[in-house]
């Protein structure tokens, strides 16, 4: 079952429903703007990673939702189809990767891409205005 990608902020809410919320022992991730490094929609395939669950489930080629360890960190998986899935990649929190399965992962990128974007322009334009006012 795919989650769903919104915007609430300044942040990235991913929300997990169904049996996937069982499976992953999670409902929702909420991820700051500003420690997203990046998206991606390249596919992932099923053995990326020598992991470790932590908690979640973990069954080859079927299902992948949940907390796992790797060399590289703490990662979030909810797929089920790699195919389908965004990956995120984070700064300043728990996990270094997310593997998010939705419906129409282009659209779930360019969300939140243009949220970023919107996001530093925001900031940008409060920085220029500070330093114009003096502050």
């Amino acid at each position: 079952m795919s989650g769903t990608v919104r915007i609430e902020g300044d942040d990235v809410v991913l929300e997990i429903h169904g049996i996937d919320e069982i499976l992953s022992i999670k409902r929702s991730i909420h991820i700051p703007f500003k420690h997203i490094v990046s998206v991606s929609t390249e596919t992932i395939p099923w053995n990326i990673f020598n992991a470790i669950k932590l908690a979640g489930t973990n069954i080859p080629h079927h299902v992948k939702d949940g907390r796992f360890l790797t060399k590289e960190g703490m990662m979030f998986f909810e797929m089920h189809d790699p195919d389908s899935c965004i990956t995120i990649s984070l700064d300043h929190e728990r996990y270094k990767k997310i593997f998010f399965e939705v419906e129409d992962k282009e659209s779930a990128a360019t969300l939140i891409e243009d949220a970023m974007s919107s996001e530093k322009l925001i900031h940008s334009n409060d920085e220029s205005v500070s330093e114009m006012s003096g502050k």
